[in-house]
């Protein structure tokens, strides 16, 4: 699933298109008719954790109110390198995801995203001129290309991707979205306090967050407190600061909590950092059998009763179980 990282990415790459009008639509999608979307204006972008916005009106306009100005890479070296290659702005589409388990790409996985705006085939109005873009488990964006079949499907079949909508715009380029669910919404709120991304990230509000009397694990994909926050980044903060997934976070030190919170911060700018530069991504276990110290590592589904359950990661031996902590049935 595309985490904050990526989709700042994703944020990045669409915004020198603000400013240009959709000249030509396509795309399979049918719940979101692409052809409502010709002639308009794409006048803003913005990314609120894992979700993307994009603002269109019917007239050019040189600014739109609330508009933001295209996000700039974390070092400079980074913004030369990042749009050496704009064609690719994500992974293109598969059939299961990261850890192994079936989703369709249709669904929007809970527990870690906020509840779904009502769907339309038009903006209307201007409360209604935001699209928003949640990219699920397989969501990707390409620039000025498309994505193309890396293997055969079940049928043996080299049939390529099929984008959910296509932007053609006035200045030449396009856009390609795959695998994500597109709804019209009002103007996106900004919690800038809870992006873990944002410069205005409330360190105090997640740390509350973190002290509950419930596994840290759930904590960390609660989107109200940590916004962007995805499956890798869960389970190499928590394997790094040396916490078992199921603590109780009552139980846990204030050190601890704060140490874990700082490793949030490392981890997803580090990452953000090396989408820029191009640096593929290293995970310590996150999909790994064995973690750096040589351990075997454990994996699982946890999630609250009811919820979204996610694969997690964990080596026992580097991430004890503390003796107050409850059992892993209990919360399984």
């Amino acid at each position: 699933m595309p985490e904050g990282p990526l989709v700042r990415k994703f944020h990045h790459l669409i915004s020198p298109f603000v400013g240009q009008q959709v000249v030509k639509t396509g795309g399979s999608s049918k719940k979101l008719q692409p052809a409502g979307l010709q002639s308009l204006w794409l006048q803003d972008t913005q990314v609120h954790g894992k979700k993307l916005f994009l603002r269109f009106d019917p007239d050019e306009e040189m600014e739109a109110p609330g508009s933001s100005p295209p996000p700039e890479p974390p070092q400079k070296e980074a913004q030369k390198e990042g749009a050496a290659d704009p064609k690719q702005a994500g992974e293109p589409s598969g059939q299961k995801t990261p850890d192994g388990s079936s989703q369709s790409a249709e669904l929007n996985p809970q527990g870690e995203d906020e509840s779904e705006c009502l769907e339309g085939d038009a903006p209307a109005g201007d409360a209604g001129r935001w699209l928003r873009v949640s990219f699920g488990l397989f969501g990707s964006v390409w620039v000025n290309e498309f994505s193309r079949a890396k293997k055969a499907n079940k049928r043996g079949d080299w049939r390529d991707p099929s984008p959910r909508l296509v932007l053609y715009f006035g200045g030449g380029g396009f856009l390609a979205f795959y695998n994500c669910q597109m709804s019209w919404s009002s103007s996106p709120v900004v919690t800038p306090a809870c992006d873990i991304l944002s410069e205005k990230f409330h360190r105090g509000q997640a740390l509350e967050a973190l002290g509950q009397a419930q596994p840290v694990c759930y904590t960390l994909l609660d989107q109200r407190y940590f916004s962007g926050l995805g499956n890798i980044i869960k389970n190499e903060v928590l394997y790094r600061a040396g916490i078992h997934p199921l603590s109780l976070g009552s139980a846990l030190s204030a050190p601890r909590r704060e140490a874990l919170v700082d490793h949030v911060v490392e981890f997803s700018t580090a990452w953000l950092q090396g989408k820029f530069q191009g640096r593929p991504q290293h995970t310590q276990v996150y999909q790994k059998e064995q973690c750096p110290a040589g351990h075997q590592v454990m994996k699982e589904a946890f999630g609250p009763p009811g919820g979204f359950q996610r694969v997690t990661w964990w080596c026992p031996q580097c991430q004890p179980q503390l003796s107050e902590e409850p059992e892993q049935r209990q919360f399984s």
